[in-house]
Order: C-alpha cells, then sequence, then structure tokens
C-alpha cells in the first residue's frame, strides 16, 4: 500500500465523469493532497484563478480532452499527469508527450500505481511505464532518422541525437541507460560527445541548443548523419 505524500501538494482532478472525478479526489485528499476538481474548459479556468495547482490529473477520455491538454499544460508551475491512457492508442501517447505531460497512468493500471507514479515525480523522477517508454523511444528513432541534427562545426551520430532529445526531457544518464539497454558510461560517453561537439558546457546548454534549432529554418536545423557512423 502506498503511503501518504511525503509533502503537501495540491491537485486538480480533471474527469467530466463525477463518480471517478470524486472519487479520485476523496483518494487523494486521504493520502494528505489539497484536491480541486474541473469537468470542462470554464470549470478548469475556474479551478486555477487564486492559485495554480502542483500537479493536473487529466482523465484523456473527457470531453475536448485536447483542448483541456492544450490549457493544462500552460498552467504556470503544474505537472499534467494524462489518467486513462489507452495502451493500444500510440497516437495518443505520443500527442500527449508532444503535449507536454510528465507522466501517463494507463487504463490498465491500479491506483496504487498512480499514488506511485505521483510520488516519483514529486521527487523529480522521470516517471513512464516500459511499454509507453518503447514507444516514446520508438518515435524519437523515428523523428532522429527523419531529421538529423547539424551544426556549422560539429555533426551528431543518430546515437548522439537519440540520447540529446531525452536529456532535453530532463531524464538522467542512468534512466537513459535503462531504456536504451545500454551501460550508464556509454551514456557518459555520448553526453561529454555531445558537449564537445556542440560546443557547451553543461547538459542544460546542449538542451536549450536542441531547442533552438529544431526552431530554425530548416537549412540550419538539421542534423546530418555522419557517413558509416552508428
Amino acid at each position: 500500500m502506498v503511503t501518504p505524500f511525503a509533502r503537501a501538494v495540491s491537485f486538480l482532478v480533471v474527469d467530466d465523469c463525477t463518480l471517478y472525478r470524486d472519487g479520485l479526489a476523496a483518494h487523494l485528499s486521504a493520502n494528505g493532497g489539497d484536491v480541486r476538481s474541473a469537468w470542462d474548459l470554464e470549470s478548469l479556468r475556474h479551478a486555477i484563478e487564486d492559485r495554480p495547482p502542483d500537479m493536473i490529473l487529466l482523465n484523456i477520455g473527457t470531453r475536448d480532452s485536447a483542448a483541456l491538454l492544450r490549457f493544462s499544460v500552460g498552467v504556470a508551475n503544474a505537472r499534467v499527469i494524462a489518467v486513462g491512457v489507452s495502451e493500444d492508442d500510440e497516437s495518443e501517447i505520443v500527442s500527449c508527450a508532444e503535449s507536454g505531460v510528465v507522466g501517463y497512468h494507463l487504463r490498465s493500471e491500479s491506483l496504487d500505481d498512480l499514488l506511485t507514479l505521483i510520488q516519483r515525480i514529486m521527487n523529480g523522477e522521470s516517471a513512464c511505464s516500459a511499454h509507453v517508454g518503447a514507444i516514446l523511444l520508438r518515435r524519437l528513432s523515428e523523428v532522429a532518422a527523419r531529421q538529423h541534427v547539424q551544426t556549422q562545426d560539429a555533426v551528431l551520430t543518430v546515437r548522439e541525437e537519440e540520447i540529446l532529445r531525452l536529456l532535453e526531457t530532463g531524464m538522467s544518464n542512468g534512466e537513459i541507460a535503462a531504456l536504451l539497454c545500454i551501460a550508464v558510461h556509454t551514456v557518459k560517453n555520448h553526453v561529454h560527445s555531445i558537449l564537445s561537439k556542440l560546443g557547451v558546457r553543461s547538459r542544460a546548454e546542449a538542451a536549450a541548443r536542441l531547442r533552438t534549432l529544431d526552431q530554425s529554418p530548416s537549412g540550419r536545423s538539421r542534423m546530418k548523419r555522419p557517413p558509416g557512423a552508428a
């Protein structure tokens, strides 16, 4: 059984099913959470007027969930968890990631799984199931295959770009190693190479450079894979 939250945390539960919304709110309150509720865009706006929550738990099955998700990820300092995500809907999982959610609770997962997920996110950990991680990694590989990042002075290999994009999400070396099934020291070597090639001194600077390149015109924003690189 999951223990109560280690520190005070405020939640906003967004779900248009009253039974599920009230039930989840009651469980979060019982574990020490400060909980508010919303069921549509108007009630969501009203719920954050006085004080934005620490976390927004959005049921993806709620009507107009796409609009609710766009609004939720724009709430200052609030971390959004997508709840009720289908394991079989890869497009939904990818869409949530692209929108900026920090965690997923799948339909097959339990209440204890959700509470554990919340605690991991509160602790600053990246949190997703192996199934979701595999989907996101596959999507990342597809993006990397279409768009290899380059700079005027250096090029990154496909693996380096893959790791750079994972760094940009805030993942640690250990988490990247586990996701890619490689050794931590291998990740460290790749990170060192990335920083050197991009001419930056920190992971944060490398992530910022990636975002800049992704937003720049295509002639300057694509990284090309060197001949024979792995």
